[in-house]
Order: structure tokens, then C-alpha cells, then sequence
């Protein structure tokens, strides 16, 4: 089995004038697939991602997979409908389970931070965490995403990025 994830860009839905480029007009999401041995990574459009999320500090997410001996496979130019400018859509394969769940349980963390400073306290915790605990914190993660994405509430998804806070606090790295 192949764990791979990539970026995609989502139109928001007012401009935020805080920011410049593609920022500006589109939110980034971080898309996990878990794909069979034989399927191309490079082949996702047509498929439903196992967990996707809002996501920030992309270079840092990019940066921890390959320190978890993730392999960046193809880099792709996207021009979003609409938007102006265009951004680079890596496709990255993570070796196994474990990377794929301490990559996930990382991003879900560190989407809940405002500011960088405290990700390289996050990194350290995430490659030292219990195998065990890691499984219970990511599976709680994926079920929530599976039980609301087909939600109407329009803020589902922060419901699912509790996990990512509770994180923060039992650890006190907030």
C-alpha cells in the first residue's frame, strides 16, 4: 500500500485582503490518499482522498516529509479557475503507515498554529510519540472527517481539527 498526499487550492470565499497572490483568493488543503501498489500516484484526480484539511506553513509540512524519508515523485504547475497566478503541486509518497500517521498527526497540529516558532517542538514530539497513541490521535482525526464531511454545518472541519488543539494542550506546546 502506498500512503501519498498533495496541496490543492480552494477558492475562498471573499478575498483576504491580508494577503498577496494566490493567498489572497484561495485557502491551501492538504489531500492524504492511500493508494494500492500497483496505482500511480501521479493518477489522483479522480479519487476521493482519505482525510483532507486546511493546512499552513507548507514548506515546514513539505520539509518534515522528507525528513520521514518521504519522496517527492512529481511536481506539477496548477492555475486554479479564476485565479491569477499559479502555484507548484507536489505529489509526495510516504514510505509506510507510521510516516503517513506521525506526517498526518504533525499537519493537524501544526494547521492549528498562527505562528512558526513552536513547530520544531512539534516535530520532536511527533517522531518520539507512542506508535499506539499515534494510531488513537490519527484514527479519532479520520473518523471525525468521515462522519462530517457530508455536513451542512459550514464549520465541520475545525470540528475535526480538535484533535490537532488537544494535542497542543495535553503536551503544553501551545
Amino acid at each position: 500500500m502506498k500512503y501519498v498526499f498533495t496541496f490543492k487550492a480552494k477558492r475562498r470565499s471573499k478575498p483576504n485582503p491580508n494577503y498577496n497572490g494566490i493567498l489572497k483568493t484561495h485557502r491551501f488543503y492538504i489531500e492524504y490518499y492511500t493508494l494500492l501498489d500497483g496505482q500511480d500516484p501521479e493518477k489522483l484526480e479522480n479519487t476521493e482522498p482519505k482525510i483532507s484539511f486546511p493546512v499552513r506553513f507548507m514548506e515546514t509540512v513539505l520539509d518534515f516529509a522528507k525528513e520521514l524519508e518521504g519522496e517527492i515523485v512529481k511536481i506539477r504547475k496548477v492555475k486554479p479557475p479564476k485565479a491569477e497566478t499559479s502555484y507548484e503541486k507536489p505529489i509526495v509518497v510516504l514510505p509506510s503507515e507510521l510516516t503517513f500517521r506521525r506526517h498526518l498527526l504533525f499537519t493537524l497540529v501544526a494547521s492549528t498554529y498562527r505562528k512558526p516558532e513552536k513547530l520544531n517542538t512539534l516535530r520532536n514530539l511527533v517522531l518520539n510519540l507512542n506508535a499506539n497513541f499515534l494510531n488513537i490521535l490519527t484514527n479519532m482525526a479520520m473518523e471525525r472527517y468521515s462522519e462530517l464531511r457530508n455536513s451542512s454545518n459550514p464549520a465541520w472541519l475545525w470540528y475535526m481539527l480538535r484533535v490537532g488543539r488537544a494535542v497542543k494542550v495535553l503536551y503544553r506546546i501551545d
